[in-house]
């Protein structure tokens, strides 16, 4: 990085000059008498650590982040485009029911591995990939058991499509091993974020993973070739777990087809492992390294197989199986009458309805029973003043006319008494049938898809 581009004029600003640049002219002098040289000095380091941050800063604004939140609206734009949250919530739900009604399984063509020794290799690469994810030289070493000294480099501070990475010897093998840690940072999930296909070698790759790449290829390249010459006949094992295996697959491919890297790695033996290797690569392309790079996958791991490619296959694959008429058919069944009956409207109706209904019966069992009283009182009292024709047929004297009166006056009460008793069965039923019907659940009885309400009632 270049120092401040202008040029100083005193004593002062020579000798200091990131100090210089914030120190306003009219007081250099001053500080220049005031201040010992030593202090000047050390307060210069600090201005330059300050000034070289900041321009670093810059850079990763301008070149970095800027360039990241345009591939990410690009990708994010093209998503939406496509996607809607229903293909989400519904149309991968349908999609797995109707896998498991054709009883799906992955078309995978294969055969089994029986060479021990390539097995062990890959057991060990996936050793070094995990020891990669170590942030301190004491954690790495052990990890990878190596001592202090075979740890060549270690940069545990990712950056803007640039994720971690270590350098260190593994001697009994003889091989370096350039180690690159997966996602662990807000860094790392732009660069995997950051999907948008690049063309690349007449292809595609990886936005992220290619600018990795090729950062590795321009920045740390010739100064893992000078670690490789101070280790004649040592090869290079690029080895990463998810994101690292992405960058270590994608720098093997620029040394293989860069011109500039591969005059730096001339005459270097290299081999690239992965595990859990993201597509990085068109099919052509990937097909095309897979002499020198090779990508474990752990049974039905999501990552190796997650790609725009593949999330549109899905995306056509699942309005395949029509989910939204099968919905549509399904909300006619359920789906509507659930939603209505559990909604907040719907049981504030409800407990109104209840509410009433309980007044209700409460006017309907007074009227009722006013009626009755009504109805008994004229009854009653019809009967007392109601003319006897046996009293008005004899005139045989006070005595019997009294004892006419009498004898119809009781049988009168008599009568009265009896209808009494049928009003007041009738009433006992109406407040039977009132009680019955309180009984009854009206959330229930009028919810959508319950039973339908009585027809009728009989009272009696």
């Amino acid at each position: 990085m270049e120092k401040p581009c202008y040029e100083h004029t005193t004593e002062f600003g020579k000798r200091n000059p990131y100090l210089a640049a914030i120190v306003p002219d009219a007081i250099e002098n001053a500080m220049d008498a005031l201040l010992p040289d030593a202090f000047e000095a050390a307060l210069d380091r600090r201005c330059e650590r300050v000034y070289y941050k900041y321009q670093s800063f810059k850079t990763d604004l301008r070149e970095g982040i800027g360039e990241v939140a345009g591939v990410l609206f690009r990708v994010a734009r093209h998503a939406y485009e496509k996607f809607h949250i229903h293909d989400l919530v519904f149309g991968v739900y349908h999609l797995a029911l109707h896998h498991a009604t054709v009883d799906a399984v992955d078309a995978v063509e294969g055969r089994t591995v029986q060479d021990q020794e390539l097995i062990n290799s890959l057991i060990q690469a996936t050793d070094a990939a995990a020891a990669a994810y170590c942030p301190t030289r004491k954690e790495l070493c052990a990890a990878a058991g190596i001592s202090d000294a075979d740890l060549l480099l270690l940069e545990p501070v990712t950056t803007t499509t640039r994720p971690a990475y270590a350098v260190w010897v593994d001697a009994p093998r003889q091989r370096l091993v350039w180690g690159f840690r997966g996602t662990t940072d807000l860094n790392d999930m732009l660069t995997d974020a950051c999907a948008s296909c690049e063309p690349y070698a007449g292809g595609y790759a990886h936005w992220g993973m290619l600018q990795a790449a090729r950062w590795f290829a321009a920045n740390e390249l010739p100064r893992v070739r000078g670690f490789l010459d101070q280790h004649p006949g040592y090869e290079l094992l690029l080895v990463g777990h998810s994101l690292g295996a992405g960058t270590a697959a994608m720098l093997a491919h620029v040394i293989k087809n860069n011109a500039e890297a591969g005059r730096v790695m001339a005459g270097v033996k290299f081999q690239a492992v992965g595990v859990a290797t993201p597509a990085c690569l068109t099919e052509e392309l990937a097909a095309g390294c897979s002499d020198y790079v090779t990508s474990l996958v752990l049974m039905h791991d999501v990552v190796p197989r997650f790609s725009i490619h593949n999330v549109f296959a899905m995306k056509e694959e699942m309005d395949a199986t029509k989910w939204g008429d099968i919905l549509a058919d399904t909300l006619k069944d359920w789906v509507v009458a659930d939603v209505i009956e559990n909604s907040a409207t719907y049981k504030r109706l409800a407990a109104s309805s209840q509410t009433h209904a309980r007044n209700m019966r409460g006017a309907a069992a007074r009227w009722w029973l006013e009626l009755s009283s009504w109805a008994f009182s004229i009854r009653h009292y019809y009967g007392i003043l109601m003319p006897n024709s046996a009293a008005q047929q004899g005139s045989s004297g006070t005595a019997a006319r009294h004892n006419t009166a009498a004898a119809a006056t009781a049988e009168t009460a008599r009568a009265a008494m009896g209808n009494a008793q049928v009003v007041a069965d009738a009433v006992a039923g109406v407040q039977q049938g009132l009680e019955n019907v309180a009984k009854e659940d009206v959330h229930e009885v009028f919810a959508p898809g319950g039973r339908e309400p009585p027809s009728s009632s009989v009272i009696s």
